[in-house]
């Protein structure tokens, strides 16, 4: 006789990403690590960006004009991270 033992392991639980309202750093409790902590702000080419280039293509400047927005930090989506673990809190899109 053969018996069979099915063992599973528990999931990950995922807690839902956190609402950012800013480009500037916050203060906030990582959810990984339980740290009260100021998050960590990396600023990445979003929507906004690509859109803010195009229309300064469509204008017409020779003189590579279209490639400000992707200078400018308010024109990019701000990633909200704890310092201490490195995990992801959430992202502020500047267009939703």
């Amino acid at each position: 006789m053969t018996v069979l033992v099915a063992v599973s392991q528990p999931g990950a639980i995922i807690i839902g990403q956190q609402q950012f309202s800013s480009h500037d750093p916050v203060t906030t409790t990582c959810t990984t690590c339980q740290q009260h902590v100021q998050t960590r702000v990396d600023h990445e080419t979003g929507l906004i960006t690509w859109a803010a280039a195009a229309g300064l293509c469509l204008v017409g400047c020779d003189l590579g004009c279209c490639l400000i927005p992707f200078c400018v930090n308010q024109l990019k989506d701000a990633r909200h991270s704890c310092p201490n673990c490195n995990t992801h809190l959430g992202t502020y899109k500047v267009i939703k």
